[in-house]
């Protein structure tokens, strides 16, 4: 057995042990490697990217504000008209075509479309990264518990889950929103509650693959309490598709708040859903509001579910060699 054990690779002269890259170096190769190995989904995580920066600096360098109303010389103005329409010398620029001034034109209030696209962006992505937070966090705190424990707590849980996951989600919606005052923060919990549970199922799924491993049975043998476990070795396995979903429910989060709006029943302020609404009444005369919110509202969630299933494809290994 001494022999053996004098057989290591620092028994050899000259011998060096090469080092391993650091931690920004990893994520830069796995970067490199999502980029060349998945063009589509690199394309659309550029969107994403494009698009969270319109979100985060776009009501920031407009010229205007959400709510700024603009006129413009009234043509039919004459003081001694008794015409309604000629007694006002400016009327409001209501859905005018694009301009240098306004990029898009304006809305049906004489507002700037770009710049309620741009709040619409602000708001999309707090909704969406809030809601797709929240779920993802109580969905993979009861998926881990409910997966590992098992037993009565697993009936119990998925119960429960079963039991969310058959009612309807916009009636769902509809009810929490309507309890009370309709804020950022109650539609953000509505939505983040109603995706914590389909969530659950994934986060559970993988826990019960992780915890039939062999070195979960040799911390359980040792001694090893159940939350360490958790945290420190169930937690990290499952965190692959943790990540994925979280993508994928960003998307799903912000078709749920654009529905919303487009029914009026959103958190007051500029929002795509509500575009696409009030677009529609005039969508004869002027498609621009219609088109551009719902085009916005397209591109984003797709951009973020063709992310997340590239995402997916990387870093499930069963996947890998598709």
């Amino acid at each position: 057995m001494s022999d053996v054990a004098e057989l290591t690779p620092e028994a050899f002269p000259g011998f060096e042990r090469p080092e391993e890259p650091s931690r920004p170096v990893r994520v830069l190769r796995a970067l490199w490697h999502f980029l060349v190995s998945k063009k589509v989904g690199a394309f659309a995580l550029v969107l994403c990217i494009i698009i969270l920066g319109l979100g985060v600096l776009g009501p920031y360098v407009t010229p205007y504000d959400k709510d700024e109303v603009f006129f413009k010389d009234n043509p039919k103005y004459d003081p001694e008209s008794f015409e309604k329409d000629a007694l006002q010398p400016t009327i409001l620029q209501r859905l005018e075509n694009p301009s240098p001034e306004h990029p898009l034109g304006t809305d049906d209030l004489g507002r700037d479309l770009l710049t309620r696209v741009l709040f619409g962006a602000q708001r999309s992505m707090q909704f969406g990264f809030g809601a797709a937070f929240l779920s993802t966090v109580l969905g993979a705190l009861i998926g881990i518990i409910s997966g590992y424990f098992g037993g009565l707590i697993d009936l119990v849980f998925q119960r429960i889950v079963d039991a969310m996951i058959a009612i309807p989600g916009l009636l769902f919606l509809l009810l929490l929103v309507q309890t009370g005052e309709t804020t950022v923060l109650r539609v953000i919990i509505a939505l983040s509650f109603l995706g914590a549970f389909g969530v659950s199922r994934v986060v559970r799924s993988a826990t019960l693959t992780i915890r039939t491993s062999v070195f979960i049975e040799a911390a359980r043998v040792v001694g090893v309490r159940p939350p360490r476990i958790i945290f420190r070795h169930i937690l990290p396995n499952v965190m692959a598709p943790i990540i994925v979903i979280f993508s994928i429910t960003i998307g799903s989060s912000i078709l749920a708040e654009a529905g919303l709006s487009f029914l009026n029943l959103g958190a007051p302020g500029p929002s795509w859903g509500q575009m696409v609404n009030t677009g529609r009444q005039f969508f004869d005369t002027n498609p621009v509001m219609s088109l551009v919110g719902g085009g916005a509202i397209t591109l984003t969630v797709l951009a973020f579910n063709i992310f997340g299933d590239a995402l997916r494809d990387v870093l499930d290994p069963r996947l890998r060699g598709a």
